[in-house]
């Protein structure tokens, strides 16, 4: 049984609660950030802290398949980071913290740089269990977390659900 991997990219107040509380979860947590005074912050053992001047300049070599959180502390930053998911990785999940008017205004800009629409629309921004509104950090990972355990069972629960129904054809 391989674990998933979950790359948080910020270590922000969101991003510490996020990645302390998702190691639990059969992820192996990464959290990436630029600013190696807040990657100390982080005590939790399990989580791998990664450094990176350039966060974005990681992407094409992580594992594909993986699932991306991105709350850095600049637009600038995020966006990079998602162009190049976008680039380099076919994703589980890819998830954005912001508005739908952050969402829209990175979605134009992708659109000029050649993604098309179906792959930029796998991008959820905001990011979370929509009717969780908080703004406080903690609620907010655990909202985050809400998405993926959410994401991760219903992906399989259809690969279930595929195997049965081919185990149906061969019983025909």
């Amino acid at each position: 049984f391989k674990l998933d991997n979950l790359f948080i990219f910020g270590a922000g107040h969101i991003g510490q609660e996020l990645s302390s509380r998702s190691t639990d979860l059969d992820f192996n947590v990464h959290l990436i950030d630029s600013r190696n005074d807040y990657l100390k912050m982080q005590k939790v053992k399990k989580v791998t802290l990664i450094y990176a001047n350039s966060p974005w300049m990681l992407i094409k070599n992580l594992p594909k398949e993986s699932y991306y959180i991105i709350l850095t502390h600049s637009h600038d930053y995020d966006f990079k980071i998602i162009n190049e998911i976008l680039n380099f990785n076919s994703f589980k999940f890819l998830g954005l913290i912001g508005s739908k008017t952050k969402m829209k205004r990175f979605s134009n800009r992708l659109i000029k740089l050649g993604h098309n629409q179906t792959k930029i629309s796998q991008i959820e921004c905001p990011v979370g269990i929509k009717k969780i509104t908080s703004k406080k950090p903690g609620e907010i990972a655990i909202s985050i977390i809400g998405r993926l355990l959410e994401h991760r069972s219903s992906n399989t629960s259809s690969l279930h659900q595929e195997n049965k129904n081919n185990l149906k054809k061969i019983n025909a």
